[in-house]
C-alpha cells in the first residue's frame, strides 16, 4: 500500500471512530424503516421499505445499542410511492419533513401532528425542507384531514405550509369526512393532471412556433 493510501485509510478510520464516539452510526434498518444519524444525536427516517403499508406511526425515539435517539427528520421521498398509505402520525420529535416525502401517496387521508407548535414548512434549500407542494401533492390540500392538538387549530391555519390543508381539526375525522375526501382526492388528482397536460401542450406550442419561424427564415 502506498503511503498516500495508508494516510487516507488512517484518516477514514479516525473519522469512523470519531463518529462512533459521538453516537453517529450512519445508516441502518430498524423494522420497516431505514434511519441515519450523521447529524447525531438526532435520527432521520430516510426510507420506508414497505410500500404496501396503509398506516404508519413515526416513533418519537428509537433505541440503538442501548442509546436513545429522537427522530428529528423525515427524509427526501421517504414515503414516495406508498400508494396504499392512508394515515400518518408524526412523532413528537419530528421538526423537519424533506422534499418529496409524501409524493405519489394518492390515498393519504389523515395526517396527525401531535406538536402544539407547527414546525417550519417554508425552506428553499434544494434538499432539506421545502414548501407544501415540495413535500405533499397539491391535491393533498383537499384530500387530507390534518389533526392537531386541541386549541392549536388556529395556529396551524395561520402557519406557512400547514395552512394549505383545507381541513384542520383536533378530532379524528368521521367516516363521512373520509368518504368525501376520496372524491376530493380524485378531483384534485384530475385537476393536477389537467394542469400538467396544459403545460405540456403549451411547451409543444412554443416548440412548434419556434420550428415554424426557423423554416420561414430559410
Amino acid at each position: 500500500m502506498s503511503r498516500s493510501r495508508l494516510i487516507m485509510s488512517i484518516a477514514f478510520l479516525i473519522c469512523v471512530f470519531s463518529a462512533l464516539a459521538q453516537g453517529k452510526i450512519a445508516r441502518f434498518q430498524q423494522g420497516i424503516f431505514l434511519y441515519s444519524n450523521w447529524d447525531a444525536p438526532g435520527m432521520a427516517l430516510d426510507t420506508c421499505l414497505d410500500r404496501s403499508i396503509t398506516e404508519v406511526e413515526i416513533p418519537d425515539f428509537i433505541t440503538v445499542n442501548g442509546r436513545s435517539y429522537p427522530v428529528w427528520e423525515i427524509g427526501p421521498r421517504a414515503f414516495d410511492g406508498c400508494r396504499n398509505l392512508k394515515t400518518v402520525m408524526l412523532g413528537k420529535s419530528v421538526g423537519l419533513i424533506m422534499r418529496g416525502a409524501f409524493h405519489n401517496c394518492p390515498n393519504l387521508r389523515v395526517l396527525i401532528n401531535p406538536n402544539p407548535v407547527p414546525f417550519k414548512m417554508e425552506d428553499n434549500h434544494p434538499f432539506y425542507g421545502g414548501k407544501f407542494n415540495d413535500i405533499f401533492e397539491s391535491y393533498h390540500a383537499q384530500a387530507v384531514v390534518l389533526v392537531v392538538p386541541p386549541g392549536c387549530e388556529d395556529v396551524y391555519r395561520n402557519a406557512p405550509g400547514w395552512k394549505n390543508f383545507q381541513t384542520i381539526q383536533s378530532e379524528m375525522p368521521t367516516d363521512d369526512q373520509l368518504n368525501n375526501s376520496v372524491f376530493e382526492s380524485r378531483l384534485g388528482q384530475l385537476e393536477n393532471e389537467l394542469q400538467q397536460a396544459r403545460e405540456h401542450v403549451r411547451r409543444l406550442e412554443v416548440e412548434i412556433d419556434a420550428l415554424r419561424r426557423g423554416l420561414q427564415s430559410k
